[in-house]
């Protein structure tokens, strides 16, 4: 039989300190009293061995608990600072009269993602990126975008969507963030097995919030017809799909994970599970929530980012130093096309004025969002915008407060940063335009999250290699 202990560097005295006891020890013959060599010729562990009698040997120690004799191994000295640092994981395996005590996989994986940052930017090599939810590569765009206008190159080595149309869009659209050695994936994130064989530098991905937003959980609570608040977690599709994330996360070990999110997603069940399965994965992670307006869009989305870097990196990363790169137009007008007063896109729309009067009437907070071009902002355009909803902003007629329209995909994309160059192909369908932008970021505000971890962690390109890093 064999036991295996997964426990850590303490320390006593200023010594370092490896301790532990149990009837696993009697088990696989460490008995109070038995003798024991340690054989420190080995770089990456320590061996205990047992031995019947040698004038170098160790006796296993012991205490009482209740009236019964425990063993106990302890080695307590300084020469363990050779092997193993105070604090850090440790894997113990015992079996057939043998301890052998290496560092947890957890220890090397960190270490290796730290080298693996370090020579990445030292090297000026292009950072590898995994993209989850890859929609039309907004997300991507910006990120690739913010990087290289502070001197570091990146490209999308792995892409998963699930929509043939907006990955086609992406690699039409965006074809600086690819390379032939690209992969493309059109399917699921739930379908994709996890490949380890396939390591990146940086992950990111706009988890699905159809659960997650206040207007989603209404749906799923109207769609189940009760009456009770629903978890993002519960919904139908995109529920679980954080949990296929995470493995791949774990899978291609990347030293930078960059997800974003409705704001609410911040207090779910989801997001508690990520900060705690990243956290102990070696990742210290971080938050903010970026206001369009704040960062140079008219459109005020707000979304959460959650920056995780792998230990080691969290005194150099810092998402609060994030900074606006651009100020946003004074007035919604400034983007805004001039569309003729006699055009067939001014409507009436009574559907939605006597919609509004029943809402009123019910005691319901929904009302038009109806905008002139003189406001500094606008609200959230979302992805189904295209099907003229209730509360959806839309732009009043000039000179007949009965009309009104939709903006253009054009003032769509202007709205919220996004470069045109996304949609400038008459081939793709007006609804496709607006479901691919309303689903996106705030392009500024994660160009802005792109160019501030790049210059932070352009800060390694100074640093020491492997051991030095590693200590």
């Amino acid at each position: 039989m064999a036991s295996i202990i997964i426990s850590a560097v303490g320390e006593r005295k200023e010594t370092p300190r490896i301790w532990f006891e149990g009837e696993k020890l009697n088990r696989e013959g460490f008995r109070v009293g038995e003798k024991y060599l340690v054989d420190d010729t080995r770089d990456d562990r320590l061996v205990l061995v047992r031995v019947k009698d040698d004038p170098d040997a160790r006796v296993v120690s012991f205490r009482k608990r209740n009236g019964k004799l425990v063993p106990i191994i302890d080695i307590n000295n300084k020469s363990l600072a050779k092997w193993f640092e105070v604090s850090q994981k440790l894997r113990i395996a015992i079996r057939r009269g043998k301890i052998i005590i290496t560092k947890h996989i957890l220890t090397g994986q960190v270490a290796a993602r730290l080298e693996k940052a370090r020579k990445a930017l030292s090297e000026r090599r292009k950072l590898a990126v995994h993209s989850h939810y890859h929609g039309a590569g907004v997300l991507d765009l910006a990120i690739h975008s913010g990087f290289a206008r502070a001197g570091v190159g990146s490209f999308v080595q792995v892409a998963i969507e699930k929509e043939r149309d907006y990955l086609d869009i992406s690699l039409s659209r965006n074809p600086e963030l690819f390379t032939p050695d690209s992969i493309l994936i059109q399917g699921g994130v739930e379908e994709v097995i996890p490949d380890s064989r396939v390591p990146c530098d940086v992950f990111l991905a706009g988890l699905p919030c159809l659960g997650a937003s206040v207007a989603g959980r209404a749906k799923m609570r109207h769609v189940k017809g009760e009456s009770r608040t629903y978890l993002p977690e519960e919904h139908d599709t995109a529920g679980s799909l954080f949990f296929y994330t995470l493995n791949h996360i774990i899978a291609s070990q990347p030293w930078l994970v960059i997800l974003e999110n409705v704001k609410a997603y911040s207090s779910s069940a989801s997001m508690a599970v990520i900060r705690s399965v990243l956290s102990s994965a070696g990742y210290v992670v971080s938050e903010r929530v970026l206001g369009g307006n704040e960062f140079g869009a008219l459109e005020d989305r707000e979304r959460l980012c959650v920056v995780a870097v792998t230990k080691g990196l969290e005194d150099v990363v810092d998402l609060t130093d994030v900074q606006p790169l651009m100020s946003k137009p004074d007035t919604l007008g400034e983007v805004l096309d001039d569309i003729p007063a006699d055009s067939s896109m001014w409507r009436k729309m009574e559907y939605l004025a006597k919609k509004e009067k029943r809402d009123i009437a019910d005691g319901k907070g929904f009302r038009r969002q109806l905008f002139t071009g003189e406001e500094s902002r606008i609200s959230t355009i979302t992805r189904q915008y295209q099907k003229r909803r209730s509360t959806d902003p839309m732009i009043l007629h000039p000179d007949r407060p009965e009309l009104s329209r939709l903006l253009t995909p054009e003032e769509h994309c202007r709205c919220k940063g996004i470069p045109l160059k996304l949609i400038d192909d008459p081939a793709i369908a007006t609804g496709t335009k607006h479901e691919v932008l309303g689903q996106s970021v705030i392009f500024p505000a994660f160009e802005a999250v792109g160019y501030a971890l790049a210059r932070q962690l352009s800060a390694l390109i100074s640093w020491p290699s492997d051991s030095a890093l590693a200590a």
